[in-house]
């Protein structure tokens, strides 16, 4: 794969000139086996895991089909709008003079109104601000030639699907495809076969194997959860790495952690979705050239960060998917350079990590929370490493002046007071015990190996705990000493038996209230006086 060039995959003169004043040299895998098949006009449905190149995968072959009409040829959706802004700058730097529209939401419609009056070859967009031209009638994709969706396993879960195929029926039938995606799930396989005709099938990463990154180390720290943002801090004060970006699973946390790390010294910006626009470029742009050292964000906010150079990524809590993980973790490792993926989780979220790792090819490499002791032991090497770069020869022959007059352990221990009283030495963590810095067992294969766990009784456990029984589940003893439990209990509790209604009583029964009048009841015949016998009834004359 490294003898094959672009020129050899058919990129014309311009594109190579551009590519070799970036230093591209060689295509990287998924460039290597879609720039020709793109070339050739067909369907693209790709597997890809993110940070692998795939912008120039679909940005070469469309940027060389273009033609030099006006009007929409191209139409590129993105989930964020951060992304789809890097998409359209990494194509302008191919092309600088190509207009390009970028409809994304959060941002004022006259600009993009602008640009598509205009006439821009090439639109690059978020879906609902995509549909919202459409809906507007600003928006013309009658003569649209190609369609690219990337990412769309993200489009899928942050629930916009709908308003891609609302998109792609508007869409005259017959453009070329290319789909993007990290995973296949049933929603974005039925997409396919909708919408794209006898596509190319490019399989670079699977749920399991995307995980697998050779580029990228994964670090993950055992610390409980209240704990996890101090760790942060001991963490990047003994590592001292040149920057970072760390995700969170909460707006409000994001800004709980980045307060907290400029507080000890560690200045920090947070980023999610409730930011202005403005803003958010803003601050993604001082990260990008090097003016901000740490940020910290959510997955919707960070989503499509392609920063060049990120040592470093850190997760505050895992996600709840894998493959949100490998998201978060390819921002780093990204085009062939080395990254590191460090997870702070609980011991729920360890278990967890664990299975994916099995499931995924992850090779965990865990490790503990630095002490005050080793990061000023850090620190002082860093200084020692400074120190002997920066000696000029007017400095030495002021130091050789200073070591005549004093002593050398107390000049050295005072420049080293100067120089570190601002600087933060961490936290004092109670480190977890050897046995729990690292779950028991990693695989069966160790559980066989180290034996069965040790059966404890509820009493013993109680007892390492310092806690007496509770007397709603333990209650008796067995002969031996040990505690029953409920169902081995001799006296079984009665089952709820609901008591029967007291039968309703009638007026006669019900007592009377003073002076009240008595109802009304049929009295026996009264006996006829002796008056002799009883004549008979006769009509009067």
């Amino acid at each position: 794969m490294s003898e094959l060039t672009f020129a050899a995959l058919g990129c014309s003169e311009a594109l190579l000139a551009a590519l070799a004043k970036r230093g591209f040299e060689t295509p990287m895998p998924v460039q290597a086996q879609t720039i020709q098949p793109g070339l050739e006009g067909r369907d693209l449905l790709v597997q890809s895991r993110t940070g692998s190149g795939k912008t120039l995968a679909f940005g070469l072959p469309l940027l060389q089909r273009l033609t030099e009409d006006r009007h929409t040829q191209a139409l590129i959706l993105a989930p964020t709008r951060e992304l789809a802004q890097q998409v359209g700058a990494e194509l302008h730097t191919l092309v600088p003079k190509l207009p390009i529209a970028n409809l994304v939401g959060g941002v004022a419609y006259p600009p993009q109104l602008r640009s598509l009056q205009m006439g821009a070859p090439v639109v690059v967009g978020t879906p609902g601000r995509v549909k919202d031209h459409l809906d507007r009638g600003t928006l013309d994709l009658s003569r649209v030639s190609m369609i690219v969706l990337d990412e769309c396993d993200e489009m899928l879960n942050m629930g916009f699907l709908e308003d891609v195929e609302t998109i792609l029926a508007k869409v005259p039938e017959g453009p070329q495809t290319y789909l993007f995606s990290a995973t296949l799930p049933a929603p974005i396989a039925k997409l396919a076969k909708r919408f794209l005709k006898d596509p190319v099938q490019i399989q670079l990463a699977t749920a399991g194997e995307s995980a697998v990154h050779a580029d990228i180390a994964h670090t993950p720290v055992l610390v409980p959860e209240h704990q996890q943002v101090r760790a942060l801090v001991n963490l990047l004060l003994r590592d001292q790495p040149t920057s970072a970006l760390i995700f969170t699973k909460t707006k409000a946390q994001t800004e709980e952690v980045a307060e907290e790390l400029t507080v000890s010294g560690l200045p920090a910006a947070f980023l999610h979705g409730d930011l202005a626009q403005a803003t958010r470029t803003r601050i993604l742009g001082q990260f990008k050239d090097g003016k901000l050292r740490y940020l910290v964000a959510t997955d919707v906010a960070a989503r499509g960060l392609d920063i060049e150079g990120l040592p470093l990524v850190v997760h505050v809590g895992i996600p709840t998917q894998l493959e949100n993980y490998i998201h978060r973790s390819g921002r780093t490792g990204r085009a062939g350079a080395k990254g590191t993926s460090l997870a702070l989780v609980g011991w729920k979220e360890s278990r967890i990590l664990l299975a994916w790792g099995r499931r995924g090819g992850l090779k965990l490499e865990w490790r503990a929370v630095p002490t005050p002791a080793e990061i000023r032991e850090a620190q002082a090497a860093k200084l020692l490493d400074g120190i002997q770069g920066s000696a000029s020869a007017a400095l030495l022959s002021q130091a050789a002046q200073m070591l005549k007059d004093a002593d050398p352990v107390r000049l050295v221990a005072g420049l080293l007071g100067l120089v570190q009283a601002d600087q933060a030495s961490g936290f004092d963590l109670p480190n977890e015990p050897e046995k729990k810095a690292k779950p028991r067992f990693d695989s069966v294969r160790e559980r066989k190996e180290g034996g069965p766990r040790p059966q404890r009784t509820y009493a013993e456990r109680a007892a390492a705990r310092g806690e007496a029984p509770k007397p709603d589940t333990i209650s008796k003893t067995r002969p031996d000493g040990s505690f029953k439990p409920r169902r081995e209990f001799d006296e079984k509790p009665r089952p709820y038996v609901k008591p029967r209604p007291e039968p309703r009583k009638t007026w006669e029964d019900r007592p009377a209230a003073k002076d009240a009048p008595r109802p009304w009841k049929a009295s026996a015949p009264k006996k006829q006086a002796d008056a002799g016998p009883v004549r008979p009834w006769k009509k009067k004359g």
